[in-house]
């Protein structure tokens, strides 16, 4: 992929995720006050980054600049750090497929459980720091829900990357 495509992409998607981040995970939480839809805003992007870009530093670019849209937006928002650094452990542990998703089982299972883990990890930090809650509260409550907020997206993020898939969209992209 050209340098400028990359660059062009992971901009695009954090702009995407930053400002739909800074509007509708306020409102959703405070109508159903559990973080699935912010965790969706957040991870979608990351997976779709790591599937389109096949490269190390896609995700924490996602993740890292999505957080500054958001904190511009948003000033005190500060849960995004949480967010920033679960985006860095997600692109970390896609090395383990080589930044290669696809729907091989095995694959599927690595991306599954690094989504997870990484939306557990942020969870915790957002429950601890952010929230100001227990270690035991933020490893037992907090976290879990963002564990079931990262299933939730890729429950919807794979059918949507079988749909690009199927269409050519990474291969008449040359990505």
């Amino acid at each position: 992929m050209a340098r400028s495509r990359y660059i062009a992409f992971v901009s695009l998607l954090s702009a995407f995720s930053g400002v739909l981040q800074a509007i509708f995970a306020p409102i959703t939480f405070t109508i159903i006050r559990v973080p699935f839809v912010h965790d969706l805003l957040v991870f979608f992007p990351l997976i779709l980054s790591v599937w389109l870009t096949r490269r190390f530093g896609g995700a924490t670019g996602v993740g890292v600049i999505s957080a500054l849209v958001v904190l511009f937006l948003r000033p005190n928002t500060f849960l995004v750090f949480g967010f920033m650094l679960s985006s860095f452990i997600f692109d970390l542990l896609m090395f383990l497929i080589k930044h290669k998703i696809t729907f091989r089982i095995r694959n599927i299972l690595i991306v599954s459980l690094s989504t997870i883990l990484s939306a557990y990890i942020a969870g915790f930090v957002i429950g601890l720091i952010v929230m100001g809650g227990t270690v035991e509260w933020a490893l037992s409550v907090w976290a879990p829900l963002h564990a079931a907020g990262g299933a939730i997206s890729l429950i919807l993020s794979y059918p949507i990357l079988a749909a690009l898939e199927r269409t050519g969209v990474r291969k008449n992209n040359e990505f």
